[in-house]
């Protein structure tokens, strides 16, 4: 592949010479066509990568208590073992506080701190049917309390802290 210079590069000619310059210019010159059609292709996205819909998905952290990378606590393993190598008086990581709308919204959902995010679409769901204004026939209470449901699930989705 050749050089197609910057946008910065200048050339000061007359008009006649920039028509003549422009006429003969041809940024592909050089360049195979696999390499104009994977160029065409990547021009789609601004040369960006991309990748296929649903392979990237986060994963919720295991637990909001502390951040375990290499999950040295997953099976026990290590626990005595990081506890007894700290320093005399240093603790672990602690919990981060809970604020009091992300412990209600839990409560609302009938969830522990630390449930996963599914297990939060899975409650909601449930609740959801039970608590369905048309299951009841209209009832007030009913779509009250489902409102709810979907202002705790909207705030859990939210916050990101399962």
């Amino acid at each position: 592949m050749t050089d197609r210079g910057t946008p910065d590069d200048y050339h000061w000619f007359c008009l006649q010479h920039v028509r003549e310059y422009n006429k003969n210019w041809n940024f592909f010159d050089g360049m195979s066509d696999d390499e104009v059609l994977r160029y065409k292709d990547e021009d789609i996205t601004g040369h960006r990568p991309t990748w296929k819909l649903g392979s990237r998905l986060a994963t919720p952290k295991s637990s909001p208590r502390y951040d375990d990378p290499f999950e040295f606590q997953k099976d026990g393993e290590f626990g005595d073992y990081a506890q007894a190598r700290r320093p005399s008086g240093e603790r672990g990581p602690t919990a981060p506080e809970m604020d009091p709308e992300h412990r209600a919204a839990l409560a609302t959902l009938n969830l522990q701190p630390g449930c996963s995010l599914n297990d939060i679409k899975k409650r909601r769901k449930e609740l959801a049917k039970k608590y369905h204004p048309d299951v009841h026939g209209g009832d007030k209470k009913a779509e009250e309390t489902l409102k709810t449901i979907n202002q705790a699930y909207s705030h859990l989705l939210s916050s990101g802290q399962f």
